[in-house]
């Protein structure tokens, strides 16, 4: 086995990367996964991390399992259907989605804070194909680079687990210069809902953590408003998928509680590039 590494990590946002992480490795242990993410396990091994306060979190886990695999899909399908695709990850922590995806079409493109990136060099060594990008994602001056390398490309854009830790006034300037500096392709993120926001303490996970939940998005189609670059195209809420595993929870918010159904979400918009 490889050596342990150490962590360090003193943005309380960028703490939370070890959640779903540690998500995926649990999901993939079971015999019923939604998805298999081996490579997240051989991760946790590595590192020298207290993940025992994540045990124990069944939505979580669940959670996370399935809005990685229609983020997955959504990237696998977007890398099918156009001819110089680039997928570039904000917030990509320790994600494996270029492990998990690649096919040999694309660039997979992995931003976070220089720390986060420090780290993930020393577990998983960056390539050709899926290059790192060290610094914080409101300095948009990495969208330019990104489109210089690559000015025939369409984008697909995923932000998981991301935005919701941050307040509207940050987060509205920095899809709108994504959606209008990039030009064609699509976004993909979750939201919160502001229910969402105010019972952040209340979150399985979160709650065990210094970070909290700031974005609350009352409409779906909201964001059409900040820009004619953002064309909102469709939702996916949890609860549909893997009925059998949310129990009584998912009857209630797919049936009679459509507080708890929006609480938490998955968005997709085009954008549109402008004359």
């Amino acid at each position: 086995m490889a050596d342990t590494v150490s962590v360090s990590i003193a943005d309380n946002v960028a703490d939370t990367l070890f959640i779903p992480l540690y998500m995926r490795c649990l999901e993939t242990r079971r015999a019923d996964r939604v998805i298999n993410d081996p490579m997240s396990c051989e991760l946790v091994e590595r590192l020298d991390y207290d993940f025992s306060r994540y045990e124990k979190s069944p939505r979580s886990q669940l959670g996370v399992a399935v809005r990685i695999r229609r983020f997955d899909q959504a990237v696998a399908d977007f890398i099918e259907t156009h001819d110089d695709p680039v997928v570039v990850s904000v917030g990509a922590g320790l994600d494996t989605r270029f492990q998990r995806v690649y096919k040999g079409k694309g660039v997979f493109y992995e931003l976070d804070l220089p720390e986060v990136i420090e780290l993930r060099r020393q577990l998983l060594p960056e390539s050709e194909n899926n290059p790192y990008m060290g610094g914080s994602m409101f300095e948009t001056g990495w969208i330019d680079e990104i489109k210089g390398k690559h000015p025939g490309a369409s984008f697909i854009v995923v932000a998981e687990g991301v935005f919701l830790y941050f307040e509207e006034h940050e987060i509205k300037p920095l899809i709108t210069a994504i959606a209008e500096r990039f030009g064609h392709g699509e976004m993909h993120f979750d939201v919160s809902s502001p229910w969402g926001v105010r019972n952040s303490q209340r979150h399985e996970t979160v709650k065990k953590t210094n970070a909290a939940f700031k974005w609350g998005v009352k409409g779906d189609r909201d964001l059409e408003a900040w820009t004619p670059s953002l064309r909102y195209m469709d939702t996916t809420d949890y609860f549909s998928s893997v009925k059998s595993r949310w129990g009584i929870m998912g009857l209630l918010a797919r049936w009679f509680i459509p507080g708890l159904r929006n609480a938490f979400r998955m968005l997709h918009y085009e954008m549109v590039p402008q004359a």
